[in-house]
């Protein structure tokens, strides 16, 4: 059913909003083990998640059987992302182990980006399940809590069954800036308890590694994958594992243009022109301001960076994550700059003379 949804009149719809619609490297200090949380990498950036669970059978033997999934995404310009995500011993479908998800994901709304909630849909194509899922994510920040809700519409896995309805949510509560606690739940609105199907659940500790684009989570789980089907679908017994993130930004190893200038001015009621430093990139890299002109750059990364003219008129020193520096332009001219640590990232500010 979800499927002739798709290619009919709901297609065209999907479509026109898919048109109309960006988040960094993703950090599993911002979601709970089994939620994507509204999550697509910023363009140009390769993002591969290992996700490795276990459980123990019981005894004499007590046999470990292992659940990876792999998850590779691709971040495209406008806040979209197409993906696949590889389940070697999935339990969705009896006698079908090796579950292929097909995804593409969109997040037209970022909180603090005029925003207050960041929300986003994601389409997939599940090989297992031979049918399609679809999700519905909104996320906010508060303080040191971020929460999340999900509603999913999924094929359901027998023949002619239908639609299956899943609602859900999650929270990550951040203890320190590398260290945070997430949970979450998820719920098929009509359970199969003949097949064992559970209401889906998870928590985890979630950890940042200092200095680098990685995050790592120690967690339990009563599902196999995390895959929308997979992550729906609870089932007996308790899995234990860990998920590592590794964040590719292509530009590291291609190099990166500065770009057009992008005439700033400060906004209303602000003082300074800023820029961030995201993803291992100066965003906007290239900027044309008016002398007089404050600029802040403000460091997004988990990584340290700098602002160093390329002709050492100045230099910021390394800028730690979460901080802030600034430089007030007075004498029009072209600066150049990059980074130290990361000599690939590079901008240029323009100042003109005042009009």
């Amino acid at each position: 059913m979800l499927t002739r949804l798709l290619n009919g009149p709901g297609a065209l719809a999907a479509a026109a909003l898919l048109a109309a619609c960006p988040l960094a490297a993703q950090s599993l200090l911002e979601r709970p083990p089994n939620l994507s949380g509204a999550w697509t990498p910023g363009a140009g950036v390769l993002q591969f998640n290992f996700v490795h669970r276990f459980s123990r059978g019981p005894g004499p033997e007590r046999k470990i059987t292992s659940f990876p999934t792999f998850v590779l995404a691709a971040g495209l310009p406008g806040r979209t992302t197409a993906g696949v995500t590889y389940a070697t011993n999935s339990t969705l479908v009896a006698r079908y182990p090796n579950e292929w998800e097909f995804f593409g994901r969109f997040t037209p709304l970022v909180q603090g980006g005029g925003s207050p909630v960041d929300a986003g849909a994601q389409v997939a194509y599940d090989l297992a399940a031979r049918g399609f899922g679809a999700e519905l994510s909104v996320a906010r920040r508060e303080g040191p809590v971020r929460l999340i809700g999900v509603a999913r519409v999924l094929d359901g896995l027998a023949d002619g069954e239908g639609v299956d309805v899943a609602l859900g949510g999650g929270a990550a509560l951040r203890l320190t800036s590398h260290v945070a606690l997430a949970g979450d739940v998820v719920a098929l609105t009509d359970r199969d308890g003949d097949a064992g199907e559970r209401v889906a659940w998870s928590a985890g500790l979630q950890l940042a590694i200092p200095r680098s684009p990685h995050t790592l989570s120690l967690h339990v789980a009563n599902v196999t994958s995390t895959t929308l089907q997979g992550a729906s679908r609870g089932a007996p017994g308790t899995r234990f594992g860990f998920e590592f993130t590794i964040p590719v930004t292509l530009a590291r190893y291609f190099g990166r243009s500065a770009g057009t200038p992008v005439v700033a001015a400060p906004a209303a009621g602000d003082s300074v022109v800023r820029i961030n430093l995201r993803d291992l990139a100066y965003r906007p890299a290239s900027i044309e301001i008016e002398a007089g002109t404050t600029v802040e750059w403000v460091n997004g990364d988990p990584l340290a960076h700098t602002v160093t003219a390329t002709d050492t008129t100045f230099d910021s020193g390394l800028i730690e994550p979460g901080r802030t520096w600034r430089r007030t332009f007075t004498v029009p001219g072209t600066w150049r700059f990059a980074c130290t640590p990361h000599p690939f990232m590079r901008g240029v500010i323009v100042v003109r003379a005042r009009r």
